[in-house]
């Protein structure tokens, strides 16, 4: 089997678990990170995959866009008034 290597950055937090587990479970860092990936990855799908953002409702978008938000209002009004950039040709 061929396999590639990734470097990955960790928390100093998390590595110490992954240290705590890799010496309780006997296995080599290496292994401990790979069985937690494949332990994991059916959790990771189920919780991420499953529950895309949906659009708003139209009542929804009613309720959200109807609050007024003086800051963001003032924002809005001022990009507004910046010129615009001209084309480069």
């Amino acid at each position: 089997m061929k396999s590639e290597t990734y470097p990955l950055a960790m928390p100093a937090d998390l590595l110490g678990e992954m240290r705590h587990a890799a010496r309780r479970t006997h296995l080599s860092m290496a292994d401990a990170m790979r069985q937690s990936m494949r332990l994991g990855l059916p959790r990771l799908i189920e919780q991420l995959s499953d529950n895309p953002l949906k659009p708003f409702t139209a009542e929804e978008c009613r309720l959200a866009y109807r609050t007024p938000n003086p800051e963001f209002d003032e924002l809005e009004h001022h990009c507004a008034s910046l010129p615009k950039r001209q084309a480069r040709e």
